[in-house]
């Protein structure tokens, strides 16, 4: 899910625009959006799954950008991940918070995007267990549709998980028998409604990253 930086900072939905090179901050909420919802959901019923949320830069990953978590006098530094994940994000007391902020310096001129990204609980591996990965993605789907209610917005329904940066990939049963998994935007899909009775996913080369769609 993309977010523009809009949403990042006010909450609304509208395109990137060019940031000042001041820093510019908004209430913590606007900049992590669902996560309270997600950490309000009880911890047994998100375990299989996680909100990730990646920045962006002139469409690259973000470099030269710092973001914060400031409450009062106590400033929280947010990592960036190579490919622009935070790589640390608030807690549910400092979402809830009436003077948490996060703050967000970069460049002048620099067209900043958020991603929100779903993602199994499950690392990226050569040969990943079918049912893990399914589980993951039904808990997202009650998850998804639990917190939403909360709300009352709509979300997509969550039904599979897309794997990027994999080659090689197929769907392996218990009788020993092999299908190449589909490939849809770039990635590789496992849709476990589609490849019943698969026990494990087998790649060549490993995926870099798994996100529930």
């Amino acid at each position: 899910m993309r977010l523009p930086r809009r949403a990042l900072l006010v909450g609304a939905a509208a395109l990137a625009v060019a940031s000042p090179a001041a820093a510019e901050e908004a209430p913590i909420d606007k900049g992590f959006p669902y996560l309270e919802q997600y950490l309000k959901l009880p911890a047994g019923e998100r375990d299989r799954f996680a909100l990730a949320y990646y920045l962006a830069r002139d469409g690259k990953p973000a470099t030269g950008v710092k973001v914060s978590i400031v409450d009062g006098a106590a400033q929280t530094p947010v990592p960036l991940g190579p490919k622009g994940r935070m790589e640390r994000l608030p807690t549910l007391a400092q979402l809830q918070s009436k003077t948490a902020k996060v703050v967000i310096d970069a460049p002048e001129g620099a067209k900043l995007a958020l991603t929100l990204s779903i993602e199994p609980n499950v690392r990226p591996a050569a040969e990943m267990n079918a049912a893990d990965l399914a589980a993951s993605v039904a808990q997202a789907a009650r998850g998804a549709k639990k917190a939403a209610g909360l709300i009352g917005f709509a979300v997509p329904k969550l039904q599979k998980v897309r794997m990027y940066g994999g080659t090689g990939g197929q769907a392996v049963f218990a009788d020993g028998s092999a299908r190449a998994l589909p490939v849809e935007k770039g990635a590789a899909v496992f849709d476990p409604a589609v490849l019943k009775g698969a026990v494990k996913l087998r790649f060549t080369a490993a995926p870099e990253r798994l996100v529930i769609a």
